[in-house]
């Protein structure tokens, strides 16, 4: 999950780059403080964008934590902030976020609904990335539900937005519509999409799809 960062002063901005330092260390307890250091003063400077960063990057601290209850008190209190100044790109990846928890906790019909939020924001802004990560999430989250022609439509549409720089999400998608056409009896296309994720995932450096999809063909093959 990625964490947010914007244009801000120099104290805060250090303070910023700190806490996601941490974050990425795995020092939850300083990130978590001043995460909670930079919300406070960009809410005393009513700098309404910063705390609804602040709030996402905290929520993803305690994801990291699998303090899920947490996490998720955290995007919505950054979902807020972004809906009082129609941040329709923050809101898009606080949905997102969201959805993601609910994925993780088998809670698939709340993954469905967060990332169909998510869509809806991120195609208003043009950001291709959260657009074609709500269509996977949404695609996984339809797969779980055994949806499988209403998976295959929205992958489908996050195939339509394919260009060079997002070959790791879409080896992704790939990997899904395999799952997609596998459990529809489409053999020979459940492979090729199998293929087609080892490909591209190969090329971005996505080695968990690379390493499931070889699997799942090994699997055809095997019968």
């Amino acid at each position: 999950m990625a964490y947010m960062i914007e244009d801000n002063n120099k104290e805060e901005n250090n303070i910023l780059i700190e806490a996601n330092k941490y974050l990425s260390e795995g020092n939850y307890e300083k990130a978590i403080k001043l995460y909670q250091q930079f919300i406070d003063n960009s809410l005393k400077k009513q700098k309404i964008m910063d705390v609804g960063m602040g709030y996402h990057n905290l929520g993803i601290v305690y994801d990291a934590q699998r303090k899920s209850d947490l996490a998720i008190d955290c995007f919505i209190k950054a979902l807020e902030y972004h809906k009082k100044i129609d941040n329709y790109r923050g809101m898009s990846w606080a949905y997102f976020s969201i959805g993601l928890i609910f994925g993780q906790l088998n809670k698939y019909e709340e993954m469905f609904e967060q990332n169909k939020k998510a869509l809806t924001f991120g195609i208003k802004v043009n950001d291709n990335e959260i657009v074609i990560k709500s269509y996977n999430g949404i695609g996984h989250a339809l797969n779980q539900l055994k949806r499988y022609p209403d998976s295959l439509k929205y992958l489908e549409k996050a195939l339509e937005l394919f260009d060079s720089d997002n070959s790791y999400l879409i080896s992704e998608t790939y990997y899904l519509i395999g799952i997609c056409l596998e459990n529809l009896g489409r053999k020979n296309e459940a492979i090729e999409s199998y293929s087609l994720a080892i490909d591209y995932g190969a090329k971005s450096g996505n080695e968990q799809i690379v390493a499931l999809s070889f699997s799942k063909i090994s699997e055809f093959q095997a019968h």
